[in-house]
């Protein structure tokens, strides 16, 4: 057996051939191990993964492949390459041969200087884990090996056992109450789309659909960034071509409210990466649609199994019939570096068993994070700045608000033609992220406000540049009532019309423009045109925010302070605040 080691997957037609006839004769065939898996990988993360793809032939004939990948920044490292985006990893080949080929990788990764080896998401069943342990002794690799996620799976059975199956799901309430309300809006369909042409438009939709999902449940999609959007791009297209690439919807007439990124390949219809339309969550649409791929695929002779993948969500636990266990496995050649892992791992075990200590280490770990940051920046006094208004500000502070009202009617300069306001949805937050990604200030404020929204506390709005992009963001709510964080109080209303603007904030990319100013003369503007009585207000420190209301138009009219000493606090108003009383809350 000879070892090609290759850092690139060539376009070769014979190459795709011979590597998918080997993914089939795993003894567990899955998707995962397809040439097209791979290359999808490969265009899409290349800029942070090499890849280090090892080819075993016998003459003209390849017995067995291993795609592997070094991180940039840790050359003698390696992983599994689709380590990242596939549920299952292994090495392919026969099953008979498999011995031969693992030790002659192992063999040609020492040759390579290779020192530690992590291999996730190997199924617990594969004959590789056996092999494995035997020639990482004879290599001299010091093995780690934990188990990592246990993958839900429905077992179909004979065809008695799909039949009951069937009905069971069928005759689920969840499911016909659910289906009796959407069919009461619009038909109901379930589509199940495999070609490239069908696919291909219905991507972008369902890429916003995931990244709004998450944003709702204060989560940040992967597909928020740019390179898991074109792998799965890449991946449909490819899967397409040998009709294993399944994208499944369910739509409430012409409207999408649940989808599943999925594939049907060598007995196996998984459920990949699934997502649903926020709107319609009360209806439970992935429920749904997952109960319909079921029941379809009871039907199907060449199904074997609907495979629920990583993660373990409940609602799984209604449909599975059985599991399967995956393990991660590190193997380091340094035996101090096999201690540490060791270590690591035993501790991060330790710490799991008790969430409360789990949230303290947490904190810890994003406050070291803080002083890393301050410190990488090479600016001690800014580091030391920060340190004293960190120690003062919990002994000794004086906090104060300015509060501004809008005139009515305001000559000054308009936003731009073109420019406008709209309103905060789900669908314009993932639009925001997807084009923000890369900003973690930006990302934040996103999912705050993704949790407003939710909560339908008050109601946001976004300035919108000419290209279509959010620019600028803000929020409005009731005056009367309005919870002052920074002084610990409620505020009355000055009039029943009173509302608040509050929560501005511009993506650190689109600084500099005068959007702020641009953006709360607009909305106070459309606000009093409805007949409402805009307010806004600023900390009397940040004189950017001061400068950028009153360049709006809008007119101090009162202050609110509060001092802190210790643990003594007393507030301080000035003269007008009889404007708009405030009261300390309960």
């Amino acid at each position: 057996m000879n070892i090609a080691a290759v850092e690139e997957i060539q376009d070769d037609p014979e190459l795709r051939r011979a590597w998918n006839e080997l993914a089939r004769r795993m003894e567990h065939p899955e998707v995962f191990y397809t040439y097209e898996w791979a290359v999808a990988v490969q265009r899409s993360y290349r800029s942070s993964l090499t890849p280090l793809v090892f080819l075993a032939y016998e003459g003209e004939s390849l017995l067995g492949v291993v795609a592997f990948a070094r991180e940039n920044a840790s050359p003698r490292s390696v992983t599994f390459l689709t380590a990242a985006t596939a549920d299952y990893c292994d090495f392919i080949s026969d099953p008979l041969t498999r011995p031969e080929f693992v030790d002659a990788v192992f063999s040609e990764l020492r040759r390579q200087k290779i020192e530690k080896i992590v291999l996730a998401n190997l199924p617990a069943d594969s004959s590789s884990v056996a092999v494995i342990s035997a020639s990482a002794s004879r290599h001299r690799f010091h093995p780690i090996a934990r188990p990592a996620y246990l993958c839900a799976r429905v077992v179909l059975g004979s065809a008695e056992q799909r039949a009951a199956l069937k009905r069971a799901t069928c005759s689920k309430k969840k499911l016909r109450r659910n289906l009796r309300v959407m069919e009461e809006q619009a038909p109901v369909v379930f589509r199940h789309d495999s070609r490239w042409e069908e696919i291909e438009p219905l991507l972008p939709s369902f890429s916003k659909a995931h990244v709004a999902r998450f944003l709702a449940t204060g989560r940040i999609s992967n597909l928020a960034r740019a390179a898991r959007r074109v792998f799965l791009y890449e991946l449909a297209r490819e899967l397409s071509r040998s009709g294993w690439m399944s994208l499944s919807r369910l739509l409430i007439g012409e409207i999408p409210v649940a989808w599943n990124y999925g594939f049907q390949f060598a007995g196996s219809w998984f459920w990949y990466q699934p997502t649903l339309n926020i709107a319609y969550e009360d209806l439970s649409p992935g429920f749904c649609l997952l109960s319909k791929i079921v029941e379809a695929a009871c039907d199907l002779p060449d199904i074997d199994i609907v495979d629920l993948g990583l993660g373990a969500e409940d609602y799984k636990t209604q449909f599975a019939t059985a599991n399967r266990q995956t393990l991660y496995i590190a193997l380091d050649r340094s035996f101090p570096g096999y201690l540490r892992a060791a270590t690591r791992d035993h501790a991060a075990a330790l710490v799991k068993a008790s969430p409360q200590i789990e949230r303290r280490i947490r904190t810890w770990i994003r406050r070291i994070a803080g002083l890393r940051a301050h410190l990488q920046e090479g600016n001690f006094a800014a580091l030391l700045s920060w340190l004293n208004r960190r120690i003062w500000g919990s002994l000794v502070a004086f906090d104060e608000v300015s509060f501004f009202e809008w005139p009515g009617e305001y000559e000054g300069p308009r936003v731009s033609k073109g420019v406008s306001l709209r309103q905060l949805d789900f669908d314009l937050l993932a639009a925001a992220a997807i084009h923000y990604a890369d900003e973690a200030p930006t990302m934040g404020y996103l999912l705050r406000s993704a949790q407003r929204l939710r909560l339908k506390d008050g109601y946001g709005v976004a300035l919108i540049a000419l290209d279509g992009t959010p620019v600028h963001f803000c929020w409005v709510k009731d005056f009367e009532g309005f919870r002052m964080a920074e002084l610990e109080r409620n505020l009355h209303a000055p009039c029943p019309e009173a509302v608040m603007i509050f929560d501005c904030f511009t993506p650190p990319s689109a600084r500099g423009h005068g959007l702020f100013a641009d953006a709360i003369s607009a909305l106070a503007d459309q606000l009093h045109s409805e007949k409402k009585a805009p307010w806004i207000f600023g900390a009397a420190t940040n004189l950017a925010s001061l400068r950028g209301i009153q360049k709006s138009g809008f007119t101090y009219r009162f202050s609110l302070g509060r001092s802190r000493i210790l643990f003594l606090k007393r507030t301080k108003d000035s003269p007008s605040t009889n404007i708009a009383r405030s009261v300390h809350a309960p």
